[in-house]
């Protein structure tokens, strides 16, 4: 593919210090960028984040992983979307460690169907016990549900197949819902 863009090197470059290189690789993953970050918005209550914000603070946030060496476009979104995922997270325990003032985080998606609006932490703390279980699961979930990633580029990434992807997505998206009704 004559003319395509190595994100690979183009990360590692920018990792190296090439200011250049990120600002090539990020003006290519933008429209990517914005549907992941609005997605992890979309719902929030209380969230003081822009799109522009979350896509900003991840960028920050990757700029400081210096010995990660990515492999694909599909690796730089995953590690994208796990970024968005924590600073969210992280804004919902601090809005929380206020006592005095409770709010509740929701999250809420196009993929899947839930009967109700999901609570960030809730999530967080099934994911952290997911990740105990099967750690490749709670990837897919986080790549999925909070990244929109499609089942394509998570095969990719994780080096499995489609259909590997699909029936750990069915089998997982079960166990959220039932763990998140309880």
């Amino acid at each position: 593919m004559a003319g395509a863009i190595n994100h690979k090197e183009l990360m590692a470059r920018w990792q190296a210090g090439n200011r250049g290189a990120g600002n090539q690789l990020f003006v290519d993953l933008e429209y990517e960028l914005q549907k992941i970050a609005a997605a992890k918005l979309a719902g929030e209550k209380n969230s003081s984040l822009s799109t522009g914000d979350l896509i900003n603070e991840a960028v920050i946030r990757l700029s400081n992983l210096k010995a990660i060496a990515l492999q694909s476009k599909a690796h730089i979104l995953a590690l994208a979307s796990r970024i968005m995922r924590q600073v969210l997270v992280d804004q919902a325990r601090k809005r929380n460690s206020d006592k005095r003032e409770h709010a509740k985080v929701t999250l809420v998606t196009n993929i899947g169907v839930w009967d109700r609006p999901i609570e960030l932490l809730s999530l967080e703390l099934l994911l952290e016990e997911l990740t105990e279980i099967d750690a490749q699961r709670a990837d897919i979930v986080e790549m999925r549900f909070f990244g929109g990633m499609s089942i394509s580029d998570i095969a990719t990434v994780l080096d499995v197949s489609e259909a590997t992807v699909k029936r750990r997505w069915m089998s997982t998206r079960v166990w959220l819902h039932d763990r998140l009704q309880q």
